[in-house]
């Protein structure tokens, strides 16, 4: 028998298998103990895996639309296109219908919160995957966490802001899920990753904080670069209007 790894045919059996260690009959080939997996493949099928269900549902009730066709026309589109059209559905109140948005929710958040610990378990594992454990061209977990449920953001950032000591992940992606959940709770960014978006002026604003020396050595703690661009203003303000958001 060829040498086993962690992939499995089925996706819901394989990602088990990543979770419990590798679907191997030796815990010793994936040497889960030096945060190594078997292959770097098997972390990348890993990661696939759970990408692929982020966006199942969020994408119809981002765009207001069930037509996959449109979906991908619009998921194409580059950056200032992306946001321009979205600001322009979103002002023109393009959206589903109420209750199968209020079901696709549903459907998402149950997604986002299995993906979440997925995640979770793999990074505690093998560590923030990188192109030694998970191959190159990896695909980012960034969204997931992003996606993730804000009651969960209270022990997932404390294993995330490991990682970044430890070097394996950039601070950026930390630093936004951070503020992000900052904001949501009614409080001002620390590390300034939060921008707004003027739809009348269609333009993103820098961000806005309260202390620019505070924000500054909370950025270099984590090894990020002083803030350059930025916007000096009240804490209500700098609160930004993600409060109490569930859907998100």
């Amino acid at each position: 028998m060829s040498k086993q790894v962690c992939v499995s045919v089925a996706v819901s059996v394989f990602v088990l298998g990543m979770l419990n260690g590798c679907a191997t009959t030796s815990t010793t080939d994936c040497k889960l103990q030096t945060k190594s997996v078997c292959e770097p493949q098997s972390y990348r099928e890993a990661l696939d895996a759970i990408m692929e269900s982020d966006q199942l549902y969020r994408d119809p009730i981002s765009w207001g639309t069930t037509d996959p066709d449109e979906i991908v026309r619009l998921n194409a589109l580059d950056n200032d296109a992306h946001m321009e059209e979205w600001a322009r559905r979103n002002a023109e109140g393009i959206s589903l219908d109420p209750e199968i948005e209020e079901e696709y929710w549903k459907k998402q958040n149950a997604i986002d919160e299995v993906n979440t610990k997925k995640l979770m378990k793999l990074i505690d594992q093998h560590g923030w995957p990188t192109e030694e454990t998970a191959g190159e061209g990896f695909p980012s977990p960034v969204p997931i966490l992003i996606h993730m449920k804000m009651e969960d953001m209270n022990w997932v950032l404390p294993k995330l802001r490991e990682e970044v000591l430890a070097g394996r992940m950039e601070p950026g992606p930390y630093a936004m899920i951070y503020d992000r959940k900052q904001q949501h709770n009614g409080e001002p960014q620390i590390y300034g990753k939060m921008q707004a978006f003027d739809s009348k002026a269609m333009t993103v604003l820098p961000p806005a904080i309260v202390d620019i020396d505070a924000t500054n050595r909370a950025r270099a703690e984590i090894g990020m670069e002083p803030l350059l661009e930025y916007r000096i203003t009240d804490r209500q303000t700098a609160a930004g209007p993600m409060k109490a958001r569930s859907k998100d």
